[in-house]
């Protein structure tokens, strides 16, 4: 058998091993010192009590936002005495300043996922917060509504198939219009669509025909009318004419009469023989 070779000693093999265990565990340590510092472990922190009907989706560890900033933790969660869920949260010295005595919270439960405990400040001039403050939350749950959405949903499915049924008064009124616009596509049209027989539809025509057939009659008698008033027209216009010729002929009459009526006046009065001085014109 051939020798096998020597294996090469490493000179303080046991303490080089025990110096990398001790360097691994120092970089382990403040790897989490700097993980503790980071999330405000060793920050100074006052403490909120938050009182909820239930605790529903909040866990130890949630952040508490404001503006959408997270300036506190949930740090426990104990049932209290009144019945209802008391939440500490810890809240860093230096975010605190954002809490103030008129600040509201609230526990928002969305469809998905966890809970989301908020605060409000609407008035940043407020005095802040106290320590160990209790304040309580307003709970808005989307979820709660789920079960009565669900149950309106299963309503209006039943009502639609209660409406798409072949029995459903709907069926009913589409079968009528598709009979309407069938009836509108057909021979007669609209007017075969309102009546609804052939039999009224004839009559209607035949009425029609004799309508048109009485207009034209009415035509023609009109035209002839418009013919005897433009002779009316003209008869009209010759007795016009007429009236101003009897006009001038009166007026020529009327002068001549005073002409004649100045003449006998004379004789009257250059007549001395006669026993009646006074001579009358027939």
């Amino acid at each position: 058998m051939s020798e096998q070779p020597p294996v090469p000693v490493i000179p303080h093999a046991e303490a080089k091993a025990a110096g990398l265990l001790l360097l691994t565990l120092l970089l382990i340590a403040a790897f989490v010192v700097y993980v503790m510092t980071a999330r405000g472990v060793f920050d100074e922190s006052q403490r909120l009590v938050l009182i909820a009907e239930n605790s529903e989706g909040v866990f130890v560890g949630a952040d508490l936002t404001f503006s959408g900033f997270p300036i506190g933790r949930v740090v426990r969660i104990e049932l209290g005495d009144d019945g209802k869920a008391h939440i500490h949260v810890d809240v860093p010295l230096h975010d605190a300043r954002w809490l103030k005595t008129s600040s509201i919270f609230t526990l928002e439960r969305g469809v998905v996922g966890g809970a989301k405990l908020r605060a409000f400040s609407g008035v940043l001039e407020d005095p802040p917060l106290e320590d160990n403050a209790r304040r309580d939350v307003l709970i808005g749950d989307a979820a709660a509504g789920v079960p009565e959405l669900v149950a309106t949903m299963h309503k209006l499915i039943g009502n639609l198939e209660r409406l798409s049924s072949e029995q459903s008064p709907l069926s009913a009124s589409l079968d009528n219009v598709q009979q309407f616009t069938a009836a509108l596509n057909g021979k007669h049209g609209a007017l075969g669509a309102l009546l609804g027989n052939e039999k009224d539809v004839a009559r209607v025509i035949a009425s029609l025909e004799q309508t048109r057939l009485m207009l034209g009659e009415a035509r023609a008698s009109l035209q002839k009318l418009d013919a005897a008033l433009v002779d009316v027209k003209a008869i009209t216009g010759n007795t016009r004419e007429a009236t101003e010729d009897l006009d001038a002929l009166r007026a020529e009459i009327d002068l001549n009469l005073r002409k004649v009526s100045g003449l006998v006046d004379d004789l009257n009065r250059k007549w001395p023989f006669a026993r009646e001085r006074e001579l009358k014109l027939p």
